[in-house]
């Protein structure tokens, strides 16, 4: 070979070098840059050697440009693995989506299965708000296609795309961004779909398979990992589930604990036998609130000291209608007042009968269903008490009664009376005042009971239409006036209460109740019924007419019969007239004053007087009709008017 032929091989042999190190490089050379670089060898090479080259040099480049993708597809699926908050995740999962692909606008839409929307959650390269938070109606745009076909789909200019259903609000987030071309992944994981990954430029771009094959593998990378972070959520919410109904079964066992110690204190009270406010307390004390006790009539009772007391009498309607409520269910039910929100009442209930309730006031916080049952419970010792009470209660009126019946009507042995005092430590030997107090039979063991529990020094006892009662005293006024309140408060009505004189001797007793009893029953007969009155106010009239308060009406018709027929029937006013005439010593003028009449117009109703009753100013016969014009003016009110008309 010739020396130029060999200097020419060599230069064809450093050429066909140089073009192998680009390609090692991962160049990508194309025919033309072949051709140019292999001038010097192409006398040796063939154009179709020189083809094999360039596909050569272009899969070497394509593999490793495969090679640097899947390096990143592998570092973006480890760092994705790592992730377990699922909303960070999903942005992290856009970001490393946009690196890989290199396009304007990379967002995600969450599918939601059970309305078949989609949600956009997460974006990157977004310069418009209307894209977060966008909802996707069902069968609307590329994303619905791409979950009901859960395959890659994609367009190089989204407007021009006819077929796609479309709606207002989708198109105004793309017109927005400025969309064109679109490409849309579905994240599939275990045969769901979890969303779609979509990336988007604002100009007319054709999607390569390559491009396409990347988005794919990147959406099934992140589609098992978010998957993977909803199930460490789904663990997380689950342990933190367990962990709070494992604190709530603590607090629980902790609250049952408490009752049945508050239960077992409720017991022990009830044997040693304390009173229900005392038990009261102890409730209120471990529910960490203010409490009442009310009885049948639903009035409050005292409670035990330090024992914060919660005012239900305002409200009584309201405490009767939710103790009717709990007697029915025998549960603790609400209060119902808006101003008292957190207040409940729970009846005490024995079979069917009602023994009073326990209301319970506002708390630190509502009652929790064990202290529900707590009060409950408290209620059913409030009815072991009540019913343990009574007993003890219908004991100590059965001797009340029977003592006080014996003090009263003077029957028996007046020696065995005072004996049953001393045994039950009934001390007789103070002053009593006798108190008579006419009360239907329906009240009367109602008031028994309240004074047997408010007033122990009193002694009281069904006498005649009512109750007699022996209050310590030396005031008959006073005694009185302390018997009709006391009744007032439980009744809550004016009722009538006479005292008679003090009983300085037990002996004394029976004849001071005769007599308070006879003007009981004389007092109603002129009009007289409710008040606190004493008998020695009424002595004359009780003098004249005794026990038979019945003849009060006959000596008021023999006396002043005619007078009260006129009045009655003609509307007039002799009775007044003749009343006042003998309050003014029988002056005329002074009358006619004290009337706001003429003087005639006495004179006219004297002279008419006189015809109705005949010579009327003889001592004996205006004494009889003084009495019974008196009389006359109890029973009819004094309502007569003073005004002469």
């Amino acid at each position: 070979m010739s020396t130029e032929a060999q200097s020419a091989a060599a230069s064809g042999t450093r050429a066909v070098s140089a073009v192998l190190d680009m390609l090692d490089a991962g160049e990508q050379l194309s025919e033309a840059v072949i051709a140019e670089q292999l001038a010097a060898a192409s006398a040796f090479l063939e154009a179709a050697t020189m083809k094999r080259l360039a596909g050569a040099s272009a899969r070497i480049a394509r593999w490793r440009r495969r090679d640097r993708e899947l390096s990143a597809l592998i570092s973006s699926a480890r760092e994705l693995s790592e992730l377990r908050d699922a909303k960070s995740l999903l942005q992290r999962l856009v970001d490393r989506a946009h690196e890989l692909i290199g396009t304007d606008l990379t967002y995600l839409s969450e599918y939601d299965p059970g309305t078949d929307e989609l949600f956009v959650r997460a974006t990157h390269g977004a310069v418009s708000a209307d894209l977060i938070d966008l909802r996707v109606p069902a069968g609307i745009g590329l994303a619905s296609s791409v979950v009901h076909t859960r395959a890659a789909r994609w367009t190089a200019d989204y407007a021009a795309e006819p077929d796609l259903p479309k709606s207002r609000d989708v198109d105004r987030a793309v017109g927005a961004e400025q969309m064109r071309s679109l490409l849309g992944v579905p994240m599939i994981a275990a045969g769901e779909v979890l969303g779609v990954l979509f990336a988007a430029d604002r100009n007319v771009h054709h999607f390569s398979p390559e491009q396409v094959v990347l988005f794919s593998a990147l959406a099934d990378h992140a589609a098992v990992a978010l998957q993977t972070a909803r199930l460490f959520e789904e663990v997380r919410r689950s342990a933190d589930a367990a962990h709070r109904a494992y604190a709530a079964a603590e607090d629980r066992a902790e609250a049952i604990a408490r009752s049945a110690m508050v239960h077992e204190e409720m017991t022990q009270a009830v044997l040693a036998g304390l009173a229900a406010p005392e038990v009261a307390g102890i409730l209120a004390r471990s529910l960490h609130r203010s409490v009442s006790v009310v009885d049948r009539d639903v009035v409050p009772l005292g409670l035990a000291d330090g024992v914060e007391a919660f005012d239900s009498r305002p409200f009584a309607d309201a405490v009767r209608a939710a103790a009717a409520r709990s007697r029915e269910t025998g549960r603790c039910v609400s209060l119902g007042l808006p101003t008292y929100p957190d207040s409940y009442v729970v009846a005490a209930v024995a079979g069917k009968a009602f023994l009073g309730a326990l209301v319970l006031g506002k708390g630190e916080s509502p009652l929790t269903e064990v202290e529900l049952r707590t009060a409950e419970r408290g209620a059913q010792t409030l009815a072991l008490l009540t019913m343990q009470q009574d007993a003890v209660t219908d004991a100590a009126e059965r001797v009340q009664d029977e003592l006080v019946a014996d003090l009263v009507s003077g029957r028996g042995h007046f020696a065995d009376a005072l004996r049953r005092a001393d045994s039950r430590g009934i001390d007789l030997r103070p002053e009593r005042v006798v108190v008579a107090v006419p009360l239907p039979e329906g009240d009367r063991r109602r008031v028994l009971r309240h004074l047997l529990q408010t007033m122990p020094h009193w002694l009281a006892g069904q006498h005649h239409w009512g109750i007699t009662v022996l209050v310590p005293s030396s005031d008959p006024g006073l005694a009185a006036e302390a018997v009709q309140e006391s009744m007032r408060f439980t009744l809550a009505r004016e009722i009538l209460a006479v005292g008679a004189a003090r009983a300085a001797s037990p002996r004394n007793i029976a004849v001071l109740a005769e007599e308070a009893w006879s003007c009981a029953g004389f007092l109603p007969d002129i009009g007289i019924d409710q008040g606190a009155v004493t008998v020695t106010a009424y002595a004359p009239y009780l003098a004249m007419f005794g026990p038979q308060a019945g003849r009060v009406g006959e000596f008021i018709e023999a006396a002043i019969g005619p007078l009260t027929a006129w009045d009655r029937e003609r509307r007039s006013e002799l009775c007044t007239t003749l009343s006042v005439f003998m309050d003014e010593s029988h002056s005329i003028t002074r009358t006619a004053q004290a009337l706001f009449v003429h003087s005639n117009t006495v004179k006219q109703r004297l002279d008419r007087i006189e015809s109705l009753l005949g010579d009327w100013r003889k001592p004996e016969p205006a004494f009889r009709i003084a009495v019974a014009l008196r009389l006359h003016s109890l029973r009819t009110g004094g309502s007569q008017r003073r005004d002469g008309t």
